[in-house]
């Protein structure tokens, strides 16, 4: 399998020199808990979906994973319960290193969490975990472990886990990783997981070791306008990257700390929310019970924030999958990795209604929530229009109505919600 590299415009990816959507299932978990034949069935079922990516955590994600007798452990552990990070298990990181091999042979590029945020220290997560942060020499000598094992096997490798990034010290820790991954793996992308309410400090976003944005939209039922927000917010820095939101809500995933959890139809609004939002480099999915690769009778240390999760063969199944490839597919189809949110061009625009153009507005996409008929500030005059009800995934009637100075959508003909993409030359003046 081909490397995958950032195009010239610094927006997308490409693979082989054509363009490449990223759409990353969640896996966090799978290095301590998945067997090898479950992985592979796991791996080939994603694949066949559409996914060209899954997310794991090189190391257990102490503050957030259902606990089980029988999982793995990368390093030693003591008397209590602590691990010795100076005796690195050997059987963890060869068994890591094959199932990396495994996917990378099935077509599926792992992005790899190199240092989650409880190996680091004045992280909120070391707060939780007292006992887990490295020392410089340890984290060190760890780096060279994972480079040394999954390298050549050519992840991208995503620093860090779950960071806000306000605090001097994690900065400095991340910076100096950021910089030693790059260095012993020149040919992997990197990049950086992060808090939902994170703005990357300038010595990280600007940073010549670091390849693409990405962030977490997250799980806050009162904050999912950070899909889009966060989009617009990296798209804007002085370092032009793609972005891609690795972490909208998890399918089945509580509403963090609330009553319900997120549907099908929230996770693919989300999905779109962000793409159109101008994180349009890719997109992550999580299904609530494959992340932490969850069994009957584990214990799950987060259930007040994110709920009981499903066992993890239930999960895999929840029909949201198919509707995150399919959007995949449509952003490489049109081209979408080059718009970017044009919400100015919506006459009266309603809730969750989001526009996205390129620079000559020859590609404008809109997702609807629901059907109604949207006004566009442009004459639209001989332009294509095609629709897609984004639950079937079947493409829908739809038509346009030039006004004398806008164009309508008219209401197309479905209930659900509809992705409606544009192309043509638009006519100055309007």
């Amino acid at each position: 399998m081909s490397r995958i590299t950032i195009a010239s415009d610094n927006r997308h990816f490409e693979r082989d020199g054509a363009p490449f959507v990223l759409v990353a299932d969640t896996a966090w978990s799978a290095f301590a808990d998945a067997g090898i034949d479950e992985w592979r069935s796991y791996v080939r079922y994603r694949v066949s979906q559409g996914f060209n990516s899954a997310l794991v955590s090189m190391l257990p994600i102490l503050h957030d994973r259902a606990i089980r007798p029988g999982a793995r452990e990368p390093f030693a552990v003591d008397a209590d319960g602590h691990y010795v990070y100076a005796s690195p298990d050997e059987a963890y990181f060869a068994t890591a290193r094959q199932m990396t091999r495994i996917a990378h042979e099935e077509g599926l590029t792992l992005g790899l969490v190199v240092l989650w945020l409880n190996y680091v220290p004045g992280t909120w997560g070391a707060d939780r975990t007292p006992w887990s942060p490295m020392t410089d020499d340890e984290r060190n000598a760890y780096l060279d472990l994972a480079m040394d094992t999954f390298a050549d096997l050519d992840p991208y490798f995503v620093v860090s886990g779950d960071e806000h990034f306000r605090d001097a010290e994690p900065v400095r820790v991340y910076a100096d990783a950021l910089r030693r991954v790059k260095e012993r793996a020149p040919h992997c992308l990197t990049t950086l997981h992060s808090t939902p309410d994170c703005d990357l400090p300038p010595e990280l976003a600007d940073s010549e070791y670091l390849d693409f944005y990405s962030y977490q939209a997250g799980h806050h039922v009162d904050r999912q306008q950070l899909t889009w927000e966060l989009a617009e917010r990296y798209r804007g820095k002085p370092v032009a990257r793609p972005v891609v939101d690795l972490e909208p809500c998890y399918e089945g995933h509580g509403y963090g700390a609330g009553a319900g959890r997120y549907l099908r139809h929230e996770v693919r609004r989300a999905t779109w929310w962000s793409i159109l939002g101008g994180a349009s480099a890719g997109i992550g999915y999580g299904a609530h019970g494959v992340w932490q690769w969850f069994r009957p009778g584990a214990e799950f240390t987060s259930i007040g924030f994110s709920l009981v999760p499903f066992p993890w063969q239930t999960a895999l199944t929840f029909p949201g999958a198919d509707d995150v490839t399919f959007a995949a597919t449509l952003t490489a189809r049109h081209r979408l990795f080059e718009t970017y949110a044009r919400q100015e061009l919506l006459i009266e625009p309603f809730e969750g209604l989001r526009l996205a153009a390129n620079s000559d507005h020859s590609t404008i996409a809109v997702y609807l929530p629901d059907s109604r008929d949207v006004r566009l500030s442009l004459d639209l005059s001989n332009y294509r229009i095609e629709a897609w009800a984004l639950e079937s995934r079947r493409t829908t009637a739809a038509r346009l109505r030039i006004e004398p100075t806008a164009t309508l959508i008219e209401q197309p003909d479905t209930t659900g919600d509809v992705l409606v993409v544009l192309t043509g030359q638009v006519v100055e003046g309007v």
